[in-house]
């Protein structure tokens, strides 16, 4: 119990001895304390808040999602898009994936030929359907939506390839970070997409994008405790073999992971997209590491079955407020890395004792 509690402190622990370190310096104490900047923390970690949610589900499951900024910055050009002209055939197809996917789930106990058959149909009827209906245009109800299915389409594809194609995680994600970001410069020539419909700005500032972060983590909590999926999810992570024995399905749960993930970068793209006003393909840049480096530091396992939702939003608090102390401490840009990859190695040791 007591190895519990210490579990579940240890994030806390750890955002305290960096925050109590940077105070020791006057140019942190006398700015980072104050009412005026402490909200530019929650507002700069929101981001990360998001993707690490997603990222948490993942790495439960023992697995590991590198892809998650270059989906990010390919949904933020697919809510561009959708909202000024229309998206194009191939980002289309993207959202369209849930759809087949359902249908293919659908017609599972009909046999793997009607399964495989009924997903084909829904997928091109759906991809129809989004083209069609975007010619020109949507509002922005609607693009938001599209932008969701397109990050949960990139998640069910990584996952179905991890689990039915039997493929590394680390590849398979690694082709779609890759793949996403190829498909993000080619849509828009590598220009971004600009004359978004200024109500979206709404989202991407102050209270609005940390209730929208803390919406994602309030879900992501909930999910993981208290439904049958997360259960699930952390069995699977704790041991995969003893999961299949007891009868559960593992191509759903891990697919259900990276779906997870996915969705988290469709929802961090709405949130940086809205913030800047326009979907710049340069998005997410890295952000798979910071989200990778949050989750760990939250306490999450690498080797999976052991992390909590929180623990992530400590991590990534822990980010940030590594990021802004060596500012405010005057730590040059090219040091910045150093120091936070040293962290996260540290992170990760402290794991691995703690397995030990």
């Amino acid at each position: 119990m007591m190895r519990g509690k210490l579990a579940i402190l240890r994030p806390w622990l750890i955002l305290g001895v960096v925050c109590a370190g940077f105070s020791l310096h006057p140019g942190f104490l006398h700015t980072f304390w104050t009412r005026a900047y402490l909200p530019n923390i929650a507002q700069q970690a929101a981001s990360n808040v998001i993707l690490a949610v997603g990222m948490t589900f993942v790495i439960l499951t023992s697995g590991i999602d590198l892809s998650v900024g270059s989906v990010l910055a390919l949904c933020g050009v697919a809510l561009g898009m959708t909202v000024t002209q229309g998206p194009p055939l191939f980002i289309a197809a993207l959202m369209a994936v849930p759809a087949g996917v359902l249908a293919a789930a659908l017609l599972r106990r009909r046999g793997a030929v009607a399964s495989v058959a009924g997903g084909a149909l829904g997928w091109l009827a759906a991809a129809a359907a989004i083209v069609l209906a975007t010619r020109g245009g949507l509002r922005l109800e609607g693009a938001l939506l599209l932008c969701l299915c397109c990050g949960l389409g990139c998640g069910l594809i990584n996952g179905l390839t991890v689990t039915l194609g039997r493929v590394p995680p680390f590849v398979v994600t690694l082709g779609m970070l890759t793949a996403a970001r190829g498909l993000t410069v080619f849509a828009t020539n590598g220009q971004s997409v600009s004359g978004l419909p200024p109500r979206l700005g709404l989202l991407g500032e102050g209270a609005p994008l940390v209730a929208l972060a803390a919406l994602v983590v309030v879900a992501g909590s909930m999910l993981l405790t208290r439904t049958r999926i997360g259960r699930y999810l952390v069995a699977v992570g704790g041991n995969e073999e003893a999961a299949r024995l007891s009868g559960l399905d593992l191509v759903a749960i891990k697919t259900t992971a990276y779906a997870l993930s996915g969705l988290a970068a469709a929802v961090a793209a709405i949130a940086i997209t809205a913030k800047f006003a326009v979907a710049d393909t340069g998005a997410g840049t890295n952000a798979e590491l910071n989200a990778i480096a949050a989750v760990v530091i939250g306490g999450t396992s690498l080797s999976g079955g052991k992390g909590s939702v929180v623990g992530s939003l400590v991590g990534a608090l822990t980010i940030a407020v590594l990021n802004a102390g060596l500012v405010l401490v005057g730590v040059r840009d090219t040091l910045q890395g150093v120091v936070i990859g040293t962290v996260i190695v540290a992170a990760v040791m402290l794991d691995q004792a703690r397995r030990r």
